[in-house]
């Protein structure tokens, strides 16, 4: 029983209803007041025409003067064909003239109709009849009347409770209908059903909700989709290096290959390539995660780039690669984290002159805007093929497949620094043609809302330069 007044259907429909209910009391009186206004109404015409009848009754034959015995005669017969108290008043002393027995100091409500008699142009007096509009009258009209009002606020309150009753069934059916099939659904998500969401359907509330739980869902299956993708991935990029590796050490252990300095070195290598891919998985999902904290700090940008710069400098000269550094016409400072932007700018630089023949040119360039700075990392390497383009930045993808074993490329960088960015509220970006070269794009802003700075406050806070 308890459950059953727990359901959102029951409830809605027990809080309409009393609603209601106060609502029909509220008729009820409504109607109460109004009925007996009416009624009063009736009977005080119904009143004013039997007195109207009396004063003509009176004035038929009434006699000068007015103490003549012929007009209390008139008055009495009068008083005791209508049985009603009365009296008659003269004019400029209103004193009463004549009067019944019959006493109206007890009546409950009474009601006075004071009508003026004239005869031949002169106004004699006043005749007074009383009334109590409490009484039980046998008025036939009055009678029906009271039976009809009752009648009606009879039938209008039922009328209008049974209307209460459907309408707070209807509404409380709308509004937990779309609450119910969100429930239903909800349910088929926790038994492992995934691939439908939930209608949009009821209240912009009960909307807001349902939204929620499908961006939960598709946030859901993105991870789930990630963790398969990333475990095929790694279990795919992991088996070359120990497959190489088991392949050298049985080949030593059966004598095919001599232990020697070179092929112990190879197999170094090997493991060193497995030791880095790993190290970078790690970053990967603690990038992709969000498991790592920001640790920001008051940069000058101009510096943090060319440190890094800086350090390519002696691989470009190797390389025989030409590298061109565009500085900002004026200082920049920004809230980031040195060493996570070290990280992204170490990535992009190193692809740049991976993929860049010798004899090539990569230039950095630092644009400062209004809130904002960007970086770019523009190369004329082989460059990236349309279809490409948008397959970048995923893990474990290379963009030349042929040459990145030559290249030592795990696929992870640009993954990582995608992550990195978007955890400074940023964006990465990649314009290129193939073997035109590619144009890489960082946008940063320079005050990070997305971390709080605690501790200190800006305005004490020192400018620390990065290398």
């Amino acid at each position: 029983m308890k459950s059953f007044f727990k359901r959102t259907e029951v409830s809605i429909f027990m809080i309409l209803f009393i609603i209601s209910l106060l609502g029909l009391i509220g008729i009820y009186y409504t109607l109460w007041f109004s009925t007996d206004r009416l009624l009063t109404e009736y009977k005080q015409k119904y009143f004013s025409e039997k007195a109207y009848q009396m004063s003509f009754f009176f004035r038929a034959d009434l006699k000068d003067p007015l103490e003549a015995s012929a007009n209390r005669k008139r008055f009495e017969q009068m008083a005791q064909e209508y049985a009603t108290p009365v009296e008659f008043v003269q004019e400029d002393t209103r004193q009463i003239l004549y009067k019944n027995k019959l006493d109206y100091s007890k009546y409950n409500d009474p009601y006075v109709v004071e009508l003026p008699i004239v005869k031949d142009g002169k106004t004699l007096g006043y005749l007074h009849a009383y009334y109590d509009m409490k009484e039980d009258l046998s008025s036939p009209a009055i009678l029906r009347l009271e039976e009809e009002l009752t009648h009606r606020r009879i039938y209008i309150l039922i009328f209008a409770s049974f209307l209460a009753l459907i309408i707070s069934l209807i509404i409380a059916k709308r509004y937990a209908e779309p609450m119910k099939i969100s429930a239903r659904y909800a349910e088929k998500i926790l038994k492992g059903n995934r691939e439908e969401f939930v209608p949009r359907v009821g209240t912009t509330e009960t909307k807001q909700l349902i939204d929620s739980i499908n961006n939960l869902l598709i946030e859901f299956n993105n991870v789930e989709n990630w963790r398969k993708q990333m475990m095929e991935d790694l279990t795919h990029e992991l088996r070359t290096p120990l497959t190489s590796v088991l392949a050298r050490l049985e080949a030593i252990v059966d004598g095919v290959y001599p232990k020697t300095d070179k092929n112990l070195q190879d197999i170094y290598e090997e493991v060193e390539r497995f030791s880095r891919l790993v190290s970078n998985v790690q970053q990967l999902s603690e990038a992709e995660g969000a498991r790592f904290k920001l640790k920001i700090r008051k940069i000058y940008v101009t510096d943090l780039v060319r440190g890094v710069y800086e350090g390519f400098l002696f691989i470009a000269k190797q390389r025989k690669i030409k590298m061109h550094f565009n500085s900002p016409s004026m200082p920049c400072t920004a809230y980031i984290d040195p060493d996570r932007m070290i990280q992204v700018i170490t990535n992009l630089l190193s692809n740049a002159l991976k993929y860049t023949p010798p004899g090539g040119d990569v230039w950095v360039t630092i644009e400062i805007l209004d809130d904002h700075f960007v970086f770019y990392c523009q190369d004329n390497g082989i460059g990236i093929s349309e279809d490409e383009l948008n397959l970048v930045f995923n893990r474990f993808y290379r963009i030349d497949k042929s040459r990145s074993r030559d290249y030592g490329g795990s696929g992870i960088g640009l993954s990582i620094s995608k992550a990195l960015v978007h955890a400074h509220g940023g964006q990465i970006g990649v314009e290129s043609e193939l073997e035109k070269g590619s144009i890489f794009w960082v946008e940063i802003p320079l005050d990070n809302q997305l971390v709080a700075i605690e501790g200190q406050s800006k305005n004490s806070e020192g400018i620390h330069e990065a290398i």
